[in-house]
């Protein structure tokens, strides 16, 4: 990874999800976003794409696995899963980035709907996920005075730009994640968003809910160990 990031800057992300998009899988994404900090895979994205963009940008990429993985995960022979070269799965873990020094934690998949993907989960499930990352989230409150600043998952939580239908229906347990460990932002995909005056992004308790279908920049400000704050950028990062 070329030069390391000035400590005073804005964090900027550029999250993608659910689709291709051309205006980002292209040779000039470099020129475009060359002050991109670190990459987000909320699901349902080809590996091929998250590797050209860490290819490309030359920064950390880490994702999230949707319900739909075919095209993300490739299978060998054996059966053995294959995850994108040079990016770090984030599904059921909590990561401090070295780069940016942003505390993340992943949600995969959706709610359980039908047998046709192995990424589908019980709330049961999710909430368990959740009480495994405790440990990790107790000790960034003592060692970095927070619990997480990112929460990235493929679906949003329940009643928070979810829908009624069931596979698309928001994890209720995501709710208590946030109220409990309030990260400044959770970025998530899922919901396929078509009208640019449909609501993308809703407060709940003290953090900033982001649908990036199908890719959204994002930056965020922070003091030392400070929790970061959002502040509104333009669509493409150099505008």
């Amino acid at each position: 990874m070329s030069d390391a990031r000035a400590p005073d800057k804005p964090i900027r992300l550029l999250a993608v999800s659910d689709t291709v998009d051309p205006r980002i899988h292209t040779a000039t994404v470099r020129q475009r976003m060359e002050n991109i900090d670190i990459v987000i895979g909320c699901g349902d994205v080809p590996a091929r794409y998250l590797e050209f963009l860490a290819d490309a940008l030359d920064r950390p990429v880490y994702f999230v696995l949707g319900n739909h993985t075919e095209e993300l995960v490739r299978k060998g022979a054996a059966g053995k899963r294959y995850e994108p070269m040079g990016c770090i799965d984030l599904g059921g873990k909590v990561r401090r980035d070295e780069y940016t020094g942003l505390i993340m934690a992943g949600f995969p998949g959706s709610p359980r709907y039908s047998r046709e993907s192995d990424q589908q989960y019980s709330n049961r499930e999710i909430t368990w996920m959740m009480y495994r990352m405790i440990p990790r989230l107790v000790y960034n409150r003592l060692r970095h005075g927070r619990y997480l600043d990112v929460l990235i998952t493929h679906t949003p939580p329940r009643h928070v730009n979810d829908r009624e239908d069931l596979p698309h229906r928001g994890f209720p347990p995501l709710r208590r994640f946030l109220s409990w460990f309030k990260p400044t932002v959770h970025l998530h995909g899922h919901i396929h968003i078509y009208d640019r005056n449909e609501q993308v992004e809703t407060p709940f308790c003290e953090t900033l809910v982001i649908n990036v279908y199908p890719y959204r920049t994002i930056a965020l400000t922070a003091e030392h160990h400070a929790r970061p704050t959002m502040f509104r950028e333009s669509d493409t990062t150099n505008g």
